[in-house]
């Protein structure tokens, strides 16, 4: 079955959309809903889960290594739910970690300028240039948001295999649109997009574990071997490469571990000059 993921610069709009496409196809329907069951497995508050999907990281704030821990919690969990089909997920930055799944419909929805200023202003006292800045703000934001978190431009079009924009159609024929698509046979999972969508489950289970100890690793996994890149020094290389694999190696489904330390020049040099 296909699996849809809608990505909404309004999260009103998205979500309505989201739960009429779901209904309309019946199929279930994923929202932050899930950030409580994330919370109580992970440990991590319902707080700085949503924190990490809505902030950048900063210097007073939320850290790039809290933030991708914290999205790695929620990206396993969404991942899970797509490997049961017929779900239409909304609100989790589900289409910027399954790109390369082939049977994920990635939605993109453009809303009206006034229902951006409708969310924008809420409960806000602006008005004429201090809206305008707000708006701006607000625009560029996902932008350095997803960037920041996944490397990837979520306001690029070649993300998505379907972007609608609000301004000229309705709702009920943005979902219909939606629904048609979701029937089309390029949508329909095969051997290998599942193939894709489970090795990425298992790649986001490995950073779970991994990242607390690791905040730099990048892991991708394909079929029971995963593959890990990390920074250390030379001297490092072997321990680093011996706790990793054994940790890793843990993982339910995982029979190999393939490591690569990369020499980490910035803290090479910095210790030369000690």
């Amino acid at each position: 079955m296909t699996i849809i993921a809608i990505s909404s610069e309004s999260y009103r709009r998205g979500r309505e959309i989201g739960e009429k496409t779901a209904k309309k196809l019946g199929y279930r329907y994923l929202d932050r809903e899930i950030i409580e069951h994330v919370a109580e497995k992970s440990g991590i508050s319902r707080e700085k889960l949503i924190k990490a999907l809505d902030k950048t990281p900063s210097v007073l704030g939320m850290s790039q290594r809290e933030q991708t821990l914290y999205l790695a919690h929620m990206e396993q969990a969404v991942v899970e739910e797509f490997l049961k089909d017929n779900v239409v997920c909304h609100g989790m930055a589900a289409h910027l970690y399954v790109l390369g799944v082939s049977h994920v419909l990635k939605v993109r929805i453009l809303c009206p300028q006034e229902d951006l200023v409708r969310e924008i202003a809420e409960g806000k006292n602006l008005s004429g240039e201090a809206l305008q800045r707000a708006l701006k703000r607000f625009e560029n934001f996902r932008r350095r948001w997803s960037l920041k978190a996944f490397s990837v431009d979520e306001t690029d079009p070649g993300c998505y295999d379907m972007v609608i924009s609000l301004n000229k159609i309705e709702t009920g024929e943005a979902v219909n649109s939606i629904v048609e698509a979701a029937g089309y046979k390029k949508f329909k999972a095969m051997s290998y997009s599942i193939k894709c969508l489970r090795d990425e489950e298992i790649a986001s289970r490995a950073r779970t574990i991994l990242l607390p100890r690791f905040p730099d690793a990048k892991v991708r996994a394909s079929g029971s071997t995963i593959v890990v890149e990390t920074k250390g020094m030379k001297r490092e290389k072997r321990r680093k490469s011996e706790m990793i694999k054994e940790m890793a190696g843990k993982i339910d489904g995982v029979k190999y571990v393939e490591v690569h330390v990369v020499n980490d020049i910035f803290r090479q040099a910095a210790q030369s000059f000690r």
